[in-house]
């Protein structure tokens, strides 16, 4: 019977570490996982807030900048600087906007006896064209 009862003690003094081990390092496995798992998600959230940020940010000041060039516009007429029944000088004053804002396409406006003028890159990177339609152009 001692004997017995010693195997008995022997394997569960085995076999009680060795679970409580098992239990130990599939908890901190188990742990560590849902950290990694926590950090990731937080890590993918401050990545998606900071381009989406920026991405406003960006677009912000895209559609910003054709309501400030009209601003200025409105204000070179209203002192006198900008005389739009003088095409050229009008050509050659939205050539010059169209050469400060490099990201612009075409400045342009119209007239309502059918006169028209506008600037615009002719390809990027190649230059800026000025185009009259007027009677003094043959339209």
């Amino acid at each position: 019977m001692t004997s017995t009862f010693c195997q008995f003690r022997l394997r569960t003094a085995l076999a009680v570490p060795f679970l409580q081990i098992f239990a130990a390092v599939g908890l901190v496995g188990y742990l560590s996982f849902r950290n990694g798992q926590k950090a990731v998600t937080d890590l993918a959230n401050q990545l998606m807030t900071e381009v989406s940020n920026k991405t406003d940010r960006h677009l912000d000041n895209y559609f910003s900048t054709p309501h400030h060039i009209n601003q200025i516009d409105i204000n070179a007429i209203a002192t006198g600087l900008l005389n739009l029944d003088d095409l050229d000088l009008a050509g050659r004053y939205f050539w010059k906007q169209v050469q400060a804002f490099d990201h612009l396409g075409w400045i342009s406006y119209g007239l309502s006896d059918g006169r028209f003028i506008c600037a615009g890159p002719v390809r990027t990177g190649k230059g800026v064209t000025i185009d009259e339609l007027s009677a003094r152009t043959n339209r």
